[in-house]
């Protein structure tokens, strides 16, 4: 049950960054949460028994839950109550996360439907389906992760029956340089490979198109955890448009554990994989060692494979020295490059060294680079005042970046002194109509 309070900690504290800023609150990112089965059931077993630890293990109302100060132990009570509901609660508790602040709603109802999906995966899809409207799309991932989870050869006949009801997996989450969150198949996919790898490739295998690509990829990077060798013996049986992806599966998970072997099977890798499989080894070696790994990236040609390799190594480097992590992205970034890094770059700065980074801000000439250097300063300062801000973002070039950047900063001010916020936004001719509407809104 420990492991399943640290899954709801980190589901909490990335939710409570997600809500979009001027409205859109209902627009989360996906968390998929899932656990073993057997010590979930073990768990229940024990409680039902009566046995165990001897303590009180009764679970108490969400509203008793709530009152309870500290964190931890109202994740814990949450755990306790959504793990002890029999098959016909779910739905009248699903029911009652409209009426939860937002803040809480994320993690309620994460750890509502892992745990409804262990016990009622159909009726807790078709709840999503026909209760949530487009907000059941952010628990989608939840339910597919934790049936797959016990049982992933009925997730995946659910999953080809149904694959429209998955058609936004993969768009709404979002990593470094725009990419997608992770695809309903790679889910299975992935769950299945920890139980079964040899099923879970068999099924990769049987399906077609990208959705084939990313259940193989699913499950080979799955596999790399444990046996990456194991892993790149099997790409061969991977067809050859999906190669490319699992390639990049293994070394990114293989460059975790040993660069040494990871950067000697990518050189004997077709000539035309070896960048990208670089690229995504790259990207993992960075956390670990980005010195090394900014000597590496500036090996692999320009490129999708350099300018995604360079964004990951920058906004690792910027941690610990943003001045110089952007000095190297200027010196050996193309202008792609440098636009995608230096948005995580800029976000490290301000924190280290505000009056730098808007010097640097301010020596650029007009443009991308300077758009999105202007644009995460603005999101990322929280010491200057929002007119401050304004003025800066109003020197954007572009259209949609600049009433991002205008709208963040008066949404600050509107929170702070509304009525000449609000007179600002009226006669602004920096934002769009739709962002004025949502600010005064906000006003109201």
């Amino acid at each position: 049950m420990k492991n399943t309070v640290i899954i709801a900690t980190s589901c909490l504290l990335a939710g409570g960054a997600l809500g979009y800023f001027l409205g859109a609150g209902n627009e989360v990112e996906p968390i998929a949460l899932a656990e073993s089965s057997t010590t979930r059931l073990s768990d229940r077993d024990r409680r039902s028994a009566g046995g165990g630890s001897g303590e009180d293990t009764s679970a108490k109302s969400y509203e008793a839950i709530a009152a309870e100060p500290g964190q931890m132990n109202r994740i814990q009570g949450l755990v306790d109550l959504y793990s002890n509901l029999s098959p016909g609660e779910y739905a009248d508790e699903a029911d009652k996360l409209d009426t939860l602040p937002f803040s809480e709603r994320i993690l309620a109802a994460y750890l509502l439907f892992a745990a409804w999906a262990e016990v009622s995966p159909i009726d807790a899809m078709d709840h999503a389906n026909s209760k949530m409207g487009f907000a059941g799309n952010f628990v989608k991932p939840t339910v597919l992760q934790s049936w797959a989870a016990t049982d992933p050869s009925a997730t995946a006949s659910y999953y080809e029956s149904n694959k429209g009801e998955f058609a936004m997996m993969g768009m709404m989450g979002r990593g470094r340089g725009g990419r997608g969150g992770d695809s309903g198949a790679s889910v299975i996919a992935g769950e299945w490979a920890k139980q079964d790898s040899d099923g879970a490739l068999t099924w990769a295998k049987s399906l077609e198109g990208k959705d084939g690509a990313r259940a193989t990829s699913g499950v080979l990077s799955e596999l790399a955890k444990s046996d990456p060798a194991k892993a790149a013996s099997m790409v061969s049986e991977v067809e050859e448009d999906g190669r490319a992806q699992a390639y990049a599966s293994i070394a990114g998970e293989w460059a975790k554990q040993d660069w040494g072997a990871t950067e000697s099977w990518i050189s004997g890798l077709p000539a035309d994989q070896q960048d990208g499989a670089l690229g995504s080894a790259i990207k993992s070696l960075a956390a670990s060692d980005p010195t090394l790994a900014a000597q590496k990236t500036l090996a692999i040609p320009e490129g999708n494979a350099r300018t995604n390799a360079m964004e990951e190594v920058s906004g690792e480097m910027a941690k610990t020295d943003a001045s110089g992590a952007m000095s190297w992205v200027m010196d050996n970034g193309n202008e792609d490059a440098q636009k995608e890094s230096v948005g995580d770059v800029m976000q490290a700065w301000v924190t280290q060294d505000k009056g730098a980074a808007l010097g640097w801000i301010n020596e650029q000439s007009e443009g991308g680079v300077r758009d999105a250097a202007v644009q995460s300063y603005v999101f990322n300062d929280r010491t200057g005042s929002p007119q401050e801000s304004l003025v800066l973002a109003e020197t954007i070039s572009d259209d949609g970046s600049r009433d991002r950047a205008v709208g963040m900063a008066a949404f600050r001010w509107v929170n702070e002194d509304p009525v000449p916020a609000k007179e600002y936004i009226q006669s602004s001719d920096s934002m769009s109509d739709r962002m004025k509407e949502r600010l005064m809104s906000r006003g109201e």
